[in-house]
């Protein structure tokens, strides 16, 4: 299916037109028509494949469409800062040839400038459920008009302890209101969110089959801290890597690490929510293209990247959940090729390891003992 056989208000054409969009994804198809309509949706769908379109264009289409004032008519939660700046950078492309207004209300940020954006009235709320809690309880922000509630990635909010903030944001919304929840996962407790603030909503699940991680050779070289950086270049070179994706935790870190690869003589961006939507294009662009060698990413940031014949993938940081590893790793070992992921661990990681060897498999996992910077970590004997 097209984008242009879909029934869509003129400002959302022209803006899809200009974004050069053509087919829509497996999951906007089904998703699309569903909030079109008016249901409510419990969406499955791995990261990458178009759901932040899926829910944002039946919401701007069905508000476009309204008159008046600039009541707050849609709430959309994500569980970190990175994805609602993101999302509400394809709210700002999307909105382009309209005169909807939206506000990111976001943790880390001072309030009083947040505020500042819905001075004047706004359509849309993007913001994690934190700082949405909190202004909502002192009456900064009202709700009381919502007639679109947005959840996505239902199950990362639930495995960073927002049950409780996400009930009391619901509890006091309009019953009568649409609503979609998505999930890159299926768990019973996201079931159970779901059965809370939707209504005889229709299921939509594209999870993928499990990858079959039997085509990646996984590596673990324990290293202190101080020498990370040193043994990620000499295994950069050890190994002739031509192009790899290495992930770190925050976006400080992102920018951080590829100054120093480029220092270290090597062709490296970075990608983080922190860039604008089209820096960001521009970093997974060079990459593809081969301008650049390496790309630091983060976790959100690389959600839905796809390289073909990608060979090489770091892990500079140990993630802190299983899941993300696999997520990571993945992105290698495609297409009956093989590929290799190497993770270097600290002593502090250790405990992110643990579950992670769990997970895959101790088997899976090759300790590498004896290296450049050989570390015998002082938690050792307590995590084996």
């Amino acid at each position: 299916m097209k984008f242009e056989e879909a029934e869509l208000s003129t400002p959302i054409r022209k803006a899809i037109n200009e974004r050069g969009f053509i087919d829509l994804t497996p999951v906007q198809q089904q998703v699309m028509p569903l909030l079109l309509m008016g249901k409510d949706v419990m969406a499955y769908a791995p990261t990458g494949t178009g759901k932040t379109l899926a829910f944002l264009i039946p919401v701007l289409n069905s508000l476009i469409n309204q008159r008046g004032n600039h009541k707050t008519k849609a709430l959309i939660l994500s569980p970190t800062r990175e994805l609602a700046l993101q999302i509400g950078d394809e709210i700002r492309q999307l909105s382009s040839f309209s005169s909807l207004r939206y506000a990111i209300l976001i943790g880390g940020d001072s309030v009083e400038d947040q505020l500042i954006q819905t001075d004047e009235g706004v359509d849309i709320i993007v913001g994690t459920p934190g700082r949405v809690q909190h202004l909502q309880s002192q009456r900064l922000i009202d709700l009381r008009s919502i007639e679109w509630l947005i959840i996505d990635e239902g199950d990362r909010m639930l495995d960073m302890g927002f049950i409780g903030t996400i009930r009391k944001i619901v509890r006091d919304l309009p019953r009568k209101r649409r609503s979609a929840l998505f999930s890159a996962t299926v768990k019973d407790d996201t079931k159970k969110l779901a059965k809370e603030i939707l209504y005889r909503p229709a299921t939509v699940s594209l999870i993928e089959e499990k990858q079959d991680l039997s085509l990646i050779s996984q590596f673990v070289y324990y290293v202190d801290n101080p020498n990370k950086l040193n043994l990620l270049i000499h295994l950069l070179k050890e190994n002739m890597v031509e192009k790899a994706l290495i992930f770190v935790r925050t976006r400080q870190d992102a920018e951080k690490l590829s100054r120093q690869l480029n220092d270290a003589g090597f062709k490296s961006d970075a990608l983080h929510g922190d860039k604008i939507q089209a820096d960001r294009s521009d970093a997974f662009k060079g990459f593809i293209s081969g301008k650049t060698d390496i790309l630091v990413s983060t976790d959100l940031a690389a959600r839905g990247i796809d390289v073909p014949d990608l060979k090489f993938i770091f892990n500079y940081d140990i993630p802190n959940e299983p899941q993300t590893y696999i997520h990571r790793i993945g992105r290698t070992g495609r297409a009956g090729k093989k590929g290799t992921a190497i993770s270097l661990c600290n002593n502090a990681e250790l405990r992110f390891l643990k579950p992670i060897k769990k997970l895959v498999g101790v088997k899976n996992i090759s300790i590498i003992e004896k290296h450049l910077f050989s570390y015998a970590p002082r938690e050792r004997k307590r995590e084996e």
